[in-house]
């Protein structure tokens, strides 16, 4: 016998619109202002860290995006039904009796037909408000499943970033697909036992509960009691097919809100997008020209316009740290001396490093090899991590359309070598 609830708490029940209200429209504001933050991180990651390492990032920052474009649509979606439920609620105080028999401007038949289908105001407002209640429960529990699994992707790099510094890259990559294995096998054991054909099996009986939940704890951490208690109930309260399409429906909305951010910073973060990037003149981005920028965080090589007047062209090139292994190839490594001081260190470092650009970069223009280029090496110009600068002498190019062209030593796994186009219009005074 279920225990009946204390009188304070079906009042907050009854009364829970109003926090609800207060929160959704906070949660709007708050969950669209986050997403100039989420960038800025991902922006960050992509100039820090190496190939390997983005690859997995890359399943990190798809499953947040996935979770930000969820908190608007479920806080919109919350807003919006509230609305509308008080709309309802005030027109039921109006006109109580809802649709009204005596009216003459229907006929009868078709009155008869309007009550059968909308019979009752204060109903239907009941229906609302519990569907409002509902949208704020499942974005909890998808949104800390999201987390979580984010969470997990983390600690994968932070302990396979620990364990290369003992074991080959092979053997770490082959830990990581053996657990991924691993976790996949227990969730087919997990749903097979717990809700499959085997649930009523005595294995079931003996070791479904203990499996789901333990599977559950580690999976969720310290999201297990509210993801539980929100999925189980709804779970035990409707038929496996509703929960499955819902959820699914949840989450597939909530990627195709999401594509315009993911698309945008994916290509950034796989190393077979990476190096397409801008690598023709067709694919120009408003981030190759200085006075197009938007934002702070520079992840593409930039001149000063796409129309120059001047006698120069003012290159910056961001350097990445996925690069520093092809840098290698050509580049000394610095050895820090400790009978110098540390100033002369750092312009002895930044010397060897201009000197490595000369050799990894080449600049072409109109396909047309440059020579004799000085790169400088910047730190804290832009993005305030390190890049390098040169200037280009264009005083004897003439009038018209040109294409500056940059090309590294990085390549991706397919062999395809870093390359960025960028056109510019050249004025001659």
């Amino acid at each position: 016998m279920e225990k009946t609830k204390p009188e304070w708490l079906q009042a907050l029940e009854a009364q829970s619109w109003q926090a609800e209200l207060i929160a959704s429209g906070l949660a709007i504001y708050g969950s669209l202002s986050m997403g100039i933050y989420l960038d800025g991180l991902a922006e960050w990651a992509v100039l820090r860290f190496n190939d390997r390492v983005l690859n997995i990032l890359y399943f990190f920052f798809f499953y947040i995006y996935i979770a930000h474009a969820l908190l608007i649509i479920s806080f919109i979606s919350h807003l919006i039904l509230r609305i509308l439920w008080a709309g309802i609620l005030g027109l039921s105080s109006v006109y109580p009796q809802g649709i009204n028999m005596e009216s003459k401007a229907y006929a009868s038949h078709f009155k008869e037909k309007l009550k059968n289908e909308f019979p009752d105001l204060s109903k239907y407002s009941l229906e609302l408000d519990k569907q409002c209640s509902m949208i704020f429960s499942v974005l909890c529990a998808v949104v800390i499943m999201l987390v979580c699994i984010s969470f997990w992707l983390i600690v994968y790099i932070f302990l396979s970033e620990v364990l290369l510094n003992y074991l080959p890259e092979n053997i770490v990559n082959y830990i990581g697909y053996t657990l991924i294995g691993l976790f996949f096998l227990f969730a087919i054991i997990n749903g097979l036992i717990s809700q499959g054909k085997l649930k009523n099996s005595s294995f079931a009986k003996k070791y479904a509960y203990t499996i789901n939940q333990k599977y559950s704890k580690f999976i969720y951490i310290f999201g297990y009691r509210p993801v539980n208690y929100i999925l189980q109930t709804m779970r035990t309260n409707m038929t496996f097919k509703r929960f499955f399409v819902g959820m699914m429906a949840i989450l597939f909305i909530s990627m195709f809100l999401a594509i315009p951010r993911i698309q945008k910073m994916v290509p950034y973060f796989l190393p077979k997008g990476f190096v397409a990037l801008s690598a023709h003149e067709s694919q120009v981005r408003t981030a190759n020209y200085a006075d197009q920028l938007e934002g702070s965080a520079v992840l593409q090589p930039f001149i000063q316009s796409d129309v120059i007047k001047d006698p120069f062209l003012d290159l910056y090139i961001p350097k990445y740290k996925r690069e520093e292994a092809a840098m290698a190839q050509v580049c000394k490594p610095f050895n820090w001396d400790d009978d110098k001081a540390d100033q002369e260190n750092r312009i002895l470092r930044n010397a060897l490093k201009t000197k490595c650009a000369n050799s990894y970069y080449s600049l072409f223009i109109d396909d047309k090899p440059l020579q004799n280029l000085e790169f400088q090496y910047r730190r804290n110009l832009y993005n305030k991590r390190e890049g390098f600068q040169v200037f280009i002498n264009i005083d004897s190019l003439s009038t018209g359309s040109h294409v500056l062209k940059i090309e590294s030593l990085y390549k991706n796994d397919d062999s395809n070598a870093f390359r960025r186009s960028i056109p510019f219009y050249k004025l001659n005074n």
